[in-house]
């Protein structure tokens, strides 16, 4: 099924323009204060995973949040964009990321999924958490139908990163570095209350 169809990823947002912007609020969410929430299911948040890998020239932190998949007690996620994105490019020159969950924090080694019987059952929660907002459009992409079987027939176009945990120290881990933020706009609105009243 699809096999003879080309298929490529979807489109990688260009640097500086507005779709990208909106893909790093999450990062900046994070840094504000925020990042239990975004990432923990029990606190509000939706299913994702903050990642932290090592540029492959800079070998500085670099971050990331992507969708959480959730299979055998592991976690595992889903590049849109194949070898296209740069965490993935920085994954192949350096394995060993930071994975932070909720308040969880943790070094792993990252991995493609190639293990049919792991594949299947990462795709089977893909298919049972709903995916994300452009789960939809990440298919329709990859010429794949929105059903299991067909994601489990083109599995070859398909990126799956596995996180094991590793008793290791990975790269720095992204901080709630600006929540000095939220004490300025704290002054600022007792300012404004006390000018109107």
């Amino acid at each position: 099924m699809n096999e003879g169809n080309s298929s490529k990823p979807m489109a990688y947002p260009k640097k500086g323009s507005l779709k990208w912007i909106i893909y790093k609020i999450p990062l900046l969410l994070w840094r504000m204060g925020f990042g239990p929430y975004l990432s923990h299911p029990n606190r509000g948040g939706k299913r994702m995973l903050l990642i932290t890998t090592r540029g492959r020239k800079s070998k500085l932190p670099r971050h990331t949040m992507v969708s959480r998949i959730d299979f055998d007690q592991k976690s595992y996620a889903v590049s849109g964009w194949w070898l296209r994105s740069d965490w993935i490019k920085n994954i192949h020159e350096d394995p060993l990321v930071t994975v932070q969950m909720g308040l969880k924090i943790y070094a792993a080694h990252a991995r493609r999924v190639v293990d049919l019987e792991e594949f299947r059952g990462v795709a089977r929660s893909l298919f049972d958490s709903g995916g994300d907002s452009h789960f939809k459009e990440w298919l329709d992409t990859l010429k794949i139908a929105n059903t299991l079987d067909d994601l489990i027939d083109n599995k070859n176009r398909v990126y799956f990163i596995g996180f094991d945990p590793v008793d290791m120290e990975g790269p720095a881990p992204l901080t709630a570095n600006l929540i000095w933020i939220w004490a300025i706009v704290f002054s600022l609105l007792l300012g404004w209350l006390f000018f109107v009243w």
